[in-house]
């Protein structure tokens, strides 16, 4: 199965109701399979976990309708809830009952932040130097879904160009977006899985072989953001890192088995910021 689906609705991509049989898999459940085991992935698969209950945080409402307006001009879906604050009774039904109806809800103050950093983040697309132009001629929130050793993938792309010569993708975030800062936090969130799992779906499903684009904007004003691509050494790890994740989801779903962590007691080392640390600290006290 290789399609590029124009009618998967958000809901259905994320309660994975895009197989009859098999459940997919998708980058969030690599990130989880490589980070921690393949019960958590299990447990956290809507297919596989039917007792699993999608929860809402409002840390992450902001740059959930920064996305549908940016990319969908999207105002309708979220709810404006006329309070300063999340603490009295009144707010905190308003925002739970929009949780309930599927709409993203903010305070007044908030819903103007949104509305200001979408008209920046379109600002600063248009002036960063970018061929293709970043976030044009194309469309959002596309779904791929395509078959790779055995298993089911899907990936939703913030943005497909309708020429298939690059995916691009907003990147929300309370961090630093500097060019210096923002790697770490990049690699934090799988984002390097995200590249090369997503330029995996658009080989099989498109037949190209797309540039991959962040873009990655503050939360805070003045809402300054930075294009990021990802580099070949990088973008190949990853590909060894998906090899890995498509093998044990596969085995998994072939013997029912979903292990967790060892079952031994394992051996640390100590990281490389510790040593360094220590040896910084051992340097100071020599040159007192």
């Amino acid at each position: 199965m290789s399609v590029l689906s124009f009618d998967i609705s958000a809901d259905d991509y994320h309660a994975d109701r895009i197989d009859d049989d098999r459940p997919c898999l998708s980058k969030s459940i690599i990130q989880i399979l490589l980070t921690k085991s393949a019960a958590h992935a299990r447990a956290a698969h809507p297919r596989l976990n039917p007792d699993l209950e999608r929860t809402n945080e409002k840390k992450y409402d902001v740059g959930t309708a920064a996305h549908k307006v940016f990319l969908e001009g999207d105002v309708d879906s979220i709810v404006v809830v006329d309070s300063d604050a999340w603490r009295t009774n009144a707010a905190k039904e308003a925002r739970g009952n929009a949780y309930a109806e599927g709409m993203t809800p903010l305070l007044i103050k908030d819903f103007e932040s949104v509305v200001a950093m979408a008209a920046t983040i379109r600002d600063q697309a248009d002036r960063i130097k970018a061929v293709p132009p970043l976030f044009t001629d194309g469309k959002p929130e596309q779904t791929l879904v395509w078959e790779e050793a055995g298993v089911l993938c899907k990936a939703r792309l913030d943005w497909l160009r309708d020429d298939h010569q690059a995916i691009d993708d907003l990147k929300s975030s309370i961090a630093s977006a500097a060019p210096e800062a923002w790697p770490k936090t990049m690699f934090g969130i799988g984002g390097d899985l995200q590249v090369a799992f997503y330029l995996r779906g658009a080989r099989a499903v498109l037949g190209t072989e797309p540039l991959f684009r962040f873009l990655t904007v503050e939360t805070s004003e003045p809402f300054l953001g930075t294009a990021f691509t990802l580099a070949p050494d990088a973008l190949a790890q990853a590909d060894v890192k998906i090899d890995y994740a498509l093998g044990v989801w596969r085995e998994c779903l072939e013997t029912g088995v979903w292990p967790g962590y060892p079952d031994r007691v394992c051996h640390i080392h100590a990281p490389t910021w510790a040593e360094s640390q220590w040896f910084d600290r051992e340097a100071r006290d020599a040159a007192a």
